[in-house]
């Protein structure tokens, strides 16, 4: 059996401090159409670059008078010309030339012919229903700060402000290294005791949506100089590297040493499964995150501790939205002593692996929960049974942390528990 026993068990928050506290980015800025601003995240201050409105603006759909024609009184309208004493002025734009003051159409009769109009209030003061250039944005105003994710709304706010490009952070790239022998590309016949290689597809998209550029490589066998050759090149080229499976301790699970000698291993486990042999290792600077090969759980071990990293380089928020819910429904503890609550249940030495937990640590099994709001009003959690991976998962909103072990009472119906809400962006 490899010996790791250098490599400290973490916790999940201690594996995030870690990850965090070694990333030192060199981020990149690029300048693209505001157009195409939406999802990313801002490298400067955008500055409105015109006034808004740019000159007198009416606030209603009214006709436009000289608010001096009416300083003694309500005038006699019916000898006023269209285009001299008054013009329609309508809503958002700008007063027409030399007038100053709006009244509301509903307060005005307009002929027939559109020429001679009756009013029937007089306004309240020299430019009333209009608002001043300027009145909204001023140029050089600040309309996004730096660091900011650009939403619909601040894309289009930027546009109003005749902001044509913007400077964003450069979306990193991520380089996805697939390992293992019993790994089959997707078209390619399977061969016996294999399996597709499908974490790329899923790893990929959840890059993406995270603000990330991925950069898929081919799979790499389990060969030691082959995974270090892979490694070392992915960490010239991309920001950040992920490397799948091959971090356990069977025979051809060398990532963790091949990662021993070309950088530094942060850590190697971390306390909950699955997912338990998830890593994370600094090669020249680079982050490289592990996680785990079976699918069931590279999808939330990439939320827990990739997610994190590439919202660090762009500058946003980095850990998943808890909740407090209420549990709607039993669940079973699973982790290393969780046979031991289920009753009648017997394994042999030689089918349970030996916890690794420091004496009075606690184990967490990672459960997948849907978050909904209850009849009275009240959040609560319900378990989702099946196994991850299946149909039943395309309705998990959240994951619940399940402590587990002989010492550990695990939460009935009814007690609240706190959910790390799944994150789709």
């Amino acid at each position: 059996m490899r010996d790791h026993s250098n490599h400290v068990q973490v916790t999940r928050e201690k594996a995030v401090e870690l990850l965090r506290d070694a990333c030192e980015f060199d981020r990149r800025k690029e300048a693209i159409p505001v157009q195409e601003a939406c999802g990313r995240v801002l490298a400067e201050d955008a500055k409105a670059q015109t006034d808004i409105p740019n000159c007198l603006e009416c606030c209603l759909d009214s006709v436009a008078v000289h608010y001096a024609d009416f300083e003694n009184g309500m005038p006699d309208t019916s000898e006023w010309v269209r285009g001299v004493d008054w013009e329609f002025a309508n809503t958002g734009v700008g007063m027409p030339e030399g007038f100053d003051t709006a009244i509301v159409i509903e307060h005005v009769t307009v002929s027939d012919d559109e020429r001679h109009i009756t009013i029937d209030a007089a306004p309240s003061a020299k430019f009333a229903g209009t608002n001043p250039q300027g009145s909204k944005m001023r140029q050089g105003e600040v309309l996004a700060f730096e660091n900011t994710l650009v939403t619909a709304d601040i894309m289009a706010r930027m546009a109003m402000g005749g902001v044509t490009d913007v400077s964003v952070i450069a979306r990193p790239t991520v380089a996805f290294i697939p390992t293992g022998n019993e790994l089959t590309r997707i078209g390619d016949e399977l061969k016996r005791g294999g399996h597709f290689e499908t974490n790329g597809l899923l790893i990929a998209e959840k890059i993406r949506q995270w603000g990330g550029e991925p950069v898929l490589w081919d799979i790499v066998p389990d060969d030691r100089e082959r995974i270090t050759a892979a490694i070392c090149e992915a960490c010239t080229k991309a920001d950040i590297v992920v490397v799948n499976a091959g971090s356990s301790k069977g025979s051809d699970d060398w990532n963790i040493e091949m990662l021993d000698e070309v950088g530094t291993v942060l850590y190697h486990q971390t306390n909950h499964g699955p997912g338990h042999h998830s890593s994370a290792a600094v090669v020249d600077g680079t982050p490289v995150v592990g996680i785990s090969g079976p699918p069931r759980g590279a999808g939330f071990t990439a939320d827990f501790y990739l997610r994190p990293v590439i919202k660090r380089y762009l500058r946003q928020p980095e850990n998943l939205p808890k909740v407090k819910a209420r549990l709607a429904s039993e669940i079973r503890p699973s982790g290393p002593g969780a046979h031991k609550h289920m009753a009648g249940a017997k394994q042999l030495p030689g089918e349970v692996r030996p916890s690794e937990n420091a004496d009075g640590a606690i184990f967490y099994g990672v459960k997948f929960m849907i978050v909904r709001q209850a009849e009275d009003g009240v959040l609560e959690a319900v378990g989702v049974p099946g196994k991850p991976g299946g149909l039943s998962e395309d309705a998990v909103n959240g994951y619940y942390m399940m402590p587990s072990g002989a010492r550990v009472n695990p939460p009935q119906v009814g007690d609240f528990v706190e959910v790390d809400l799944k994150p789709w962006a």
